[in-house]
């Protein structure tokens, strides 16, 4: 069975308890653990120890009373929280993903056992007895940063810079209830920085392995058409790019010749790792798609008429997001001969040395 390297999982999580609800601790917490004859399966198969999330010490494991740094990027304000592994994400979750990650508990866990997806995996879902909140713990697609950029693209006017040169960026949105955003002339540097990131992200062209680039066009567009059967909108698709320079590239075992048959990344992740034959660089890339709770509902038809003069929202029904989601990223990721891809190897060998760098540079 898969183990934490950093052995911060031990005793996480009690057994459940044979009870109508079952029960169990989390960060210290007594919750109770929705679905889990569905999840367990697919933990299972990740290779995911029952035992996977911390015992609430705080000091060491996991606090559901500080999120982490990137819980300001989203709009709704559903807090984020992170295993002291890093390896995954606890998500508050509002009234309507709640609903809809259980509706779509089963179709969604088989559609993960199959493979074919860049669904990012759901492994738990739970309610905190004491609060009443209710969380997912999904996989952290991207647990070994910094990162040279990263991305939260839509495929519309949404699309925005996460993070750039190890930096995240913080989002300073306009609102109607802050007249003064409207005017450039009022901005602050850090309302310059996000909206700078955000026309980079809507124009941003990815350059790919051919073989990579049909793998993930197929998968983005199936993953849409089951999306759209869903009744799901307002996903997105999370990239992060790293560069590494061409000493760290042959050190990792970065080679010329294209890899046929590259071999699979860790369960839940996906990544490929490419080497650019114009500079040497090592270039590795992960992808998934997140934030796929989003129901079409009568507040999302109000939204969508209420922004009626804004041409390219997010706000649209599930078969319209859908297509042009797809078809943006069919037109937007680029097969690039000058990128040889590598075997799976080369990009766990990158991880491991930036994951080994950044520990030491705390």
């Amino acid at each position: 069975m898969f183990l934490c390297p950093c052995n911060c999982l031990e005793g996480a999580r009690t057994p459940l308890l044979a009870s109508p609800a079952n029960r169990a601790r989390v960060a210290g917490r007594l919750v109770e653990v929705l679905n889990d004859e569905i999840y367990g399966p697919l933990r299972a198969a990740h290779q995911v120890p029952e035992d996977f999330l911390e015992n609430g010490q705080k000091s060491q494991g996991l606090n559901l009373e500080t999120p982490r740094s990137e819980s300001h990027h989203g709009k709704g304000g559903q807090a984020q929280f992170e295993s002291g592994c890093r390896r995954y994400v606890i998500k508050s979750l509002s009234k309507d993903d709640n609903e809809t990650l259980q509706r779509i508990a089963g179709p969604l866990v088989e559609r993960m056992l199959d493979g074919l997806t860049m669904l990012c995996p759901i492994y738990m879902h739970f309610k905190d007895i004491a609060t009443g909140q209710y969380f997912m713990v999904m996989r952290n697609l991207t647990e070994g940063g910094p990162w040279s950029a990263k991305y939260d693209l839509k495929g519309c006017d949404d699309d925005k810079t996460l993070e750039v040169n190890g930096k995240l960026i913080t989002p300073v949105r306009k609102r109607f209830y802050r007249p003064h955003m409207w005017c450039a002339c009022m901005w602050s540097s850090e309302r310059w920085a996000y909206y700078r990131g955000k026309v980079q992200a809507r124009t941003l062209k990815l350059g790919l392995a051919e073989t990579a680039r049909q793998e993930v066009v197929k998968q983005i567009s199936a993953d849409a058409d089951w999306l759209i059967s869903q009744s799901i909108m307002d996903y997105s698709l999370l990239i992060a790019i790293r560069r590494l320079p061409p000493d760290v590239a042959k050190s990792c075992g970065a080679g010329p010749l294209p890899v046929a048959a590259p071999t699979s990344a860790p369960p839940g992740l996906h990544r490929w790792a490419m080497l650019d034959k114009a500079t040497g660089e090592l270039v590795v890339i992960h992808m998934g798609i997140i934030d796929f709770l989003q129901p079409w509902t009568m507040s999302k038809v109000a939204a969508m008429y209420i922004k009626s003069f804004e041409f390219n929202k997010a706000t649209v029904p599930p078969p319209h997001y859908g297509q042009r989601f797809a078809k943006h990223f069919q037109d937007r990721l680029k097969g690039d001969a000058n990128l040889v891809q590598q075997p799976e190897t080369v990009a766990a060998a990158a991880e491991s040395r930036c994951s080994a760098e950044e520990l030491d540079a705390k």
